[in-house]
């Protein structure tokens, strides 16, 4: 065979196997190709499925918002008709309207009679109020909302059920509120000590304790006491605050520091209140001095923490008796503030009127 017969065939043979590894190239192109696009495919699914659960797992988060904020409304609102009526009905028939002013999950809340518990709240020895159902008198409610889960009609139902295959999310919530005012009792230290400029830092400190008052929804009732060698009541409980001011500013400056009378004689004004199973009762108690006649204010501080009245305690400037103003603000569960000058003075005043707008129990 002539060697150009040879290069012949080598070439042949060299052109047919490019030409079955173009074939294999192209046979291995599509194979990837089919397999890019099988894993496209899973990982666009997976993709959905991730964003399907986020979106729903944040709307769900936020209609358990919206249903702890539509119970603690429909439970405020039963609280507030209760107190002011007495007619559980009413108080019922109002926390389901407020209720359904609310949605929950793009649903209005719709709850039932028995969704309303009426009880009695009374503060613990630790400040905080229990609530025990079916105590009378009645002056708090309890509000349990159960939307239960699954295919239930008040399940909250997500957007994207379909792709991950959660059909309703259960959802529980519950809210007690006890519908509470103030009587608030002032007792100020006229002794001659506070003589001049102090007395004009307290009447000032005085005059922003009641405007602060003023601005909270409901008035409360004040009431006005003060003390030097002997106390007084100098005003029983108005929500005329203007008039606790103007008396206040006329007050006579002499005498010893008697502050267990002043106390005593501001529990005598709190007994002249209104119920405490609705009223928050309070005593301000203000010395710039040390005690020195007359009942132990410690003393008086116990009477009237024993029938669940708080005491705040507030000194002022540097021959106060902070030690024993300390204990009795802590025998009443009560703050103790200290006030070195009459900017410091009317802080503190103001501090503790912040605390003392009407207010709902949780």
């Amino acid at each position: 065979m002539s060697q150009s017969s040879l290069a012949k065939i080598r070439l042949s043979a060299v052109g047919e196997f490019q030409g079955f590894s173009d074939i294999a190239s192209q046979k291995a192109s599509q194979q990837r190709r089919g397999t890019v696009l099988v894993l496209m495919a899973v990982l666009m699914s997976a993709l959905a499925l991730t964003v399907a659960l986020s979106i729903d797992i944040a709307y769900i988060h936020v209609s358990k918002m919206e249903l702890r904020a539509a119970t603690d409304a429909a439970a405020r609102a039963a609280s507030v008709t209760l107190a002011s009526t007495q007619d559980l009905k009413l108080a019922t028939e109002r926390g389901r309207a407020v209720a359904g002013m609310n949605k929950v999950g793009g649903v209005p809340l719709a709850l039932q009679d028995g969704n309303f518990i009426y009880g009695n709240s009374s503060r613990s020895a630790s400040g905080s109020f229990v609530f025990v159902p079916g105590k009378t008198p009645f002056n708090g409610v309890k509000v349990n909302v159960d939307l239960g889960g699954g295919l239930m009609a008040g399940a909250i139902k997500p957007f994207f059920k379909e792709i991950h295959g959660v059909g309703g999310v259960a959802a529980k919530q519950e809210a007690i509120a006890t519908y509470l005012e103030r009587d608030i009792v002032l007792v100020v230290d006229r002794s001659g000590s506070m003589g001049g400029k102090p007395y004009q830092d307290l009447c000032d400190a005085v005059q922003i304790f009641l405007d602060t008052l003023k601005e909270s929804e409901v008035k409360e009732f004040v009431g006005l006491a003060s003390y030097s060698s002997a106390s007084s009541i100098d005003c029983g409980f108005t929500q005329d605050l203007d008039v606790i001011n103007t008396t206040v500013r006329s007050l006579k400056i002499t005498g010893g520091t008697n502050i267990g009378a002043g106390i005593s004689s501001g529990y005598d004004i709190i007994k002249t209140g209104r119920s405490k199973l609705f009223v928050d009762r309070t005593i301000v108690v203000m010395t710039d001095g040390c005690h020195n006649v007359g009942i132990d204010p410690v003393t008086a501080a116990q009477t009237v923490a024993a029938d669940g009245a708080t005491i705040h305690a507030i000194t002022f400037g540097t021959g106060a008796d902070k030690s024993r103003m300390q204990k009795v603000a802590q025998i009443g569960s009560g703050r103790y503030l200290h006030a070195d000058t009459g900017a410091e003075l009317k802080t503190a005043f103001k501090e503790i009127a912040l605390t003392l707008t009407t207010i709902l129990t949780y």
